[in-house]
């Protein structure tokens, strides 16, 4: 029994593209094969190789695409497998087997906890796409596997999507919005808080809408003051940070929550996608512009120190330049501290694609560049409020600089999407939350000093 065990112990490559809800899911897989097989930092001696995919747009397909063909030139050597898994498989079901012969196994969203036994089976070359809804048991039960280079962790909270904008996949490929349970949720808190996470961020494709479609597990309020609790109890430095709240889910008590707690950072991160109500309208989108004007108002009157971060759409069928000229006008005037902008991503399978007036592609570039460079600016002049304050910074590695200087991030900049926070100062370790005069502030970056 011994050595059957010993040689099915297989050595084990994750390779995540895509969004941080990738990354839990391959926590998830991490978790559970880590009782029986190794998982390891880097793909040249690995038995097994799993790329977790994602297709929202062109672009991360292609990206996709292209890693999977680097990765299974290991198959030269010791690789025995090389699995796909994730979004790519869902959305292209059809025919990436055809495509990608190099793949041994494909596998749904739906199919996270097949990859187990994938791995041990001497299967065939196979697709498996079950519905997407088929790992919410899966993702409610798996064991998590912390990452012990990083102190940052990504906790998802719901799973999938019911608002159907015209522009997006991820009903199709996660299915319907379903709030993971809340127990659930504060056990892997729990975990990552005794595990020293000093930065806990919640994700979700609507975190705003956690426990509407179960009234059992309460709201994201609720929720957060449960998990703030905890950190004073344990008298911990952890932040809590909150990605991807669409503005219609945003209510009174939520931002008071916000405003009420010292370790949930006062960041809120709003994709609104527009401001012409046209657009938003044939987006999908259930709000207007006199809507965002009013919940900005209210959050910058209520939660003390607030920084604001958007992503927008341009180049939606049907734009034209007064749509456009008035988005830019919002910007401007809204003074948003961050700020992601994407070029329309147009497939057969979108529901805007069967939309008139298409935007050609060099003026959806055209338009992403002018409203990067308004961006720049505007984020160049928020920056300057931070010059001369004392923040705490979270340190991560160290810079390219001669001599290098230890990166990192404050309350106010979320990982890699912001900026970072450059510091100097002897004997700066990483991992920890240091008090930093910042001396200087860039269009995206702080440079500071440790006091």
């Amino acid at each position: 029994m011994t050595n059957q065990a010993t040689q099915s112990k297989k050595k084990i490559y994750f390779e995540t593209l895509g969004c941080p809800k990738n990354e839990v899911d391959t926590s998830y897989m991490q978790g559970t094969l880590s009782a029986n097989h190794t998982i390891i930092e880097q793909p040249d001696s690995a038995n097994v190789i799993i790329v977790n995919t994602c297709s929202f747009i062109e672009a991360a397909s292609q990206e996709s695409i292209e890693r999977i063909l680097e990765l299974s030139e290991y198959k030269q050597a010791q690789c025995e497998k090389l699995i796909v898994i994730g979004c790519l498989v869902e959305r292209y079901a059809s025919d990436i087997q055809q495509e990608l012969p190099e793949v041994d196994i494909f596998l749904g969203t739906g199919a996270l906890d097949r990859v187990q036994a994938v791995i041990q089976n001497r299967t065939s070359p196979c697709i498996l796409t079950p519905s997407p809804e088929a790992s919410h048991a899966f993702r409610q039960t798996a064991p998590r596997w912390l990452s012990q280079t990083s102190k940052s962790a990504y906790l998802r909270i719901a799973e999938g999507c019911s608002y159907h904008c015209t522009y997006c996949i991820i009903p199709k490929l996660r299915g319907p919005y379903h709030s993971i349970s809340e127990k659930r949720i504060l056990d892997e808190f729990s975990l990552c808080l005794n595990a020293g996470m000093k930065e806990i961020i919640l994700v979700a494709q609507d975190t705003a809408a956690y426990g509407v479609d179960v009234s059992d597990y309460g709201t994201l309020s609720s929720l957060l003051t449960k998990m703030a609790e905890r950190i004073e109890l344990s008298n911990s430095e952890t932040w809590i940070r909150i990605l991807y709240m669409n503005p219609q889910n945003i209510n009174e008590q939520l931002i008071q929550t916000i405003n009420r707690f010292q370790c949930i950072c006062p960041y809120i991160d709003m994709p609104i996608q527009h401001a012409n109500d046209d657009i938003l309208k044939k987006m999908n989108r259930p709000y207007k512009k006199k809507d965002l004007y009013h919940l900005i108002d209210k959050m910058r009157s209520k939660i003390q120190d607030i920084a604001l971060r958007t992503s927008l759409l341009v180049g939606f069928p049907g734009e034209k330049e007064t749509h456009f000229q008035e988005l830019v006008d919002f910007i401007q005037e809204i003074q948003f501290d961050h700020l992601g902008v994407f070029d329309y991503s147009d497939a057969d399978d979108l529901q805007s694609h069967k939309l008139h007036d298409h935007v050609d592609a060099i003026e959806k570039e055209d338009r992403r560049h002018t409203l990067m460079t308004c961006q720049a600016e505007i984020s160049y002049q928020r920056q300057q409020r931070f010059v001369g304050k004392q923040l705490n910074v979270l340190t991560e590695s160290l810079s390219d600089d001669d001599p290098p200087l230890r990166e990192g991030r404050t309350i106010f900049q979320s990982p890699e999407i912001d900026g970072i926070t450059l510091i100097s100062g002897d004997s700066i370790e990483s991992g920890r939350i240091y008090p930093v005069k910042i001396t200087q502030a860039f269009h995206y970056d702080l440079l500071g000093e440790v006091l």
